[in-house]
């Protein structure tokens, strides 16, 4: 558990955040002197901070073949498992609460070497639409966050409109997304879970008409190369092979001269669209080599 400015938690007793850990990792990082990349983990309606551990797990497994040249450090919010996709009310204040972690989790990276000046954010069901709603903070810059990937995220309108705090936060954020849509460099992956996810269909977490097309991408999970699968709606936070996709993604994103995510827009769309849509069968090749075979005979 990260320990919150005294401000902070009166302003938000209910909330928490945490860092993930496990085995030797978990003890070394006791005194938080992290040297990762920082990934925050939002958890949707009546959602835990423990989701955060199918990535977290698969994550430190991989840093550990590669021998710990990168790492990334898994945050992940407590929001008491609030009942948002029912009672819009929390919304406002989730992504406050989320503006002001980010900042925190920065803090804990000043002064090394390498140190990050921005996280990637993954969000569950309703925690991607709190962090799309970050931009619409009048003091946030969108510098702070680099990557955003969502799972079984109701995008382009709720579920169940219940009450108007939730149809006008979800007007706030579409609205703005759309109207800024040139301007929002937040390359960003939503995940659908497909047919299996009975409480968020697919369409609903298109991203098509919301954000310009160079900087978003729509999958389903059945589309997913080497996942194959539909998932329902909590199975998409614990689906190995949708993980794994994820993992790989993050890592091959990773610029060798910053230690960190890479910040070319470009690159970041290509690793997504290889990892998501194209080449299930061969690395991530930022330059691919062409190979034409001209040796047929006609």
């Amino acid at each position: 558990k990260i320990s919150l400015p005294h401000k902070l938690t009166r302003q938000y007793p209910a909330y928490e955040l945490y860092l993930y850990g496990e085995g030797s990792y978990a003890q070394e990082n006791k005194n938080l002197l992290l040297s990762g990349i920082p990934v925050l983990f939002l958890p949707g309606n009546a959602g835990s901070y423990k989701q955060v551990r199918s990535l977290g797990s698969i994550a430190l497994r991989k840093a550990e073949d590669i021998d710990f040249k990168y790492h990334f450090d898994f945050f992940s919010v407590n929001f008491n498992e609030e009942l948002v996709a029912l009672y819009g009310g929390s919304l406002k204040k989730q992504t406050k609460f989320v503006h002001e972690c980010i900042k925190i989790i920065l803090k804990l990276y000043e002064g090394q070497d390498f140190a990050p000046k921005s996280v990637a954010i993954v969000g569950h069901s309703m925690g991607g639409l709190v962090a799309r709603a970050l931009l619409t903070l009048k003091n946030f810059k969108p510098e702070l966050v680099n990557l955003l990937v969502t799972q079984a995220t109701p995008h382009t309108a709720p579920v169940m409109s219940l009450d108007s705090y939730l149809n006008d936060f979800y007007k706030t954020v579409n609205n703005y997304w759309i109207l800024n849509a040139q301007d929002i460099k937040l390359s960003t992956l939503s995940i659908a879970g497909g047919f299996r996810d009975y409480q968020v269909r697919s369409g609903l977490s298109s991203l098509t008409k919301l954000s310009q097309q160079t900087q978003a991408l729509s999958v389903v999970s059945t589309a997913v190369p080497r996942t194959w699968a539909s998932t329902d709606h909590l199975s998409i936070v614990w689906c190995k092979q949708l993980q794994l996709a994820t993992i790989r993604a993050f890592f091959d994103l990773i610029d060798d001269d910053t230690k960190q995510i890479t910040m070319k827009p470009k690159k970041k769309m290509a690793v997504l669209n290889h990892h998501f849509i194209k080449y299930p069968a061969k690395p991530f090749e930022e330059i691919p080599n062409i190979v034409a075979d001209l040796t047929g005979v006609l």
